[in-house]
């Protein structure tokens, strides 16, 4: 017997990779997106170059989707996004009409809890978080991913996977709670 596929929204978790907190002095390094089942696709730009043609792929990635979950998405990943398609003359629209929602913003607004970075929320839900490798490590990262170290190029990814697994584990734990709070979400 064949298992068919859930019917319903299609869901990704997404997370921008980039040399700056500020798009107008950073650019993107890469994007990986994630869906709920845990599969994986990582867009890397691995020259500044080739940012606009990135940006278009990862676009026709979304599209597919109807919902997209980030984590600080809301004051990091789709401002980032929206700027970079700003400079590169992209039609924002196209990302802006998936719907987003934001866990960091949702945990902020509906737990109690001393931290709500990442790494302290999974903590304290028990799920582990690799930290080898940090954000604030990219920069320096994508500096050496550009003259082709391989290894550096792989640490970014596997950071971007770890960070987007752990979110999509962070979201199926509070996802009773998002559908109690959130019930208009077809999730």
């Amino acid at each position: 017997m064949q298992r068919r596929k859930k019917a319903g929204p299609k869901v990704c978790f997404l997370d921008v990779e980039a040399t700056s907190l500020e798009a107008d002095v950073g650019t993107m390094v890469g994007a990986g997106i994630m869906e709920d089942d845990g599969k994986f696709i990582y867009i890397s730009v691995n020259k500044p170059e080739m940012e606009r043609d990135k940006l278009e792929e990862i676009l026709g990635k979304l599209e597919q989707y109807h919902i997209m979950i980030t984590w600080n998405g809301k004051s990091f990943d789709i401002p980032f996004l929206t700027s970079r398609m700003i400079k590169h003359n992209l039609k924002v629209e196209r990302l802006l009409s998936i719907y987003h929602l934001d866990v960091a913003e949702f945990v902020r607004n509906n737990l109690k809890l001393s931290r709500t970075d990442l790494f302290h929320v999974s903590k304290f839900l028990g799920i582990k978080k690799d930290v080898t490798t940090l954000g604030q490590d990219v920069p320096a990262l994508y500096v050496k991913a550009m003259r082709d170290d391989r290894a550096a190029v792989r640490l970014i990814k596997n950071h971007c996977k770890d960070d987007l697994n752990v979110l999509r584990l962070v979201f199926l734990k509070l996802k009773p709670l998002v559908k109690a709070l959130r019930p208009e979400l077809p999730i």
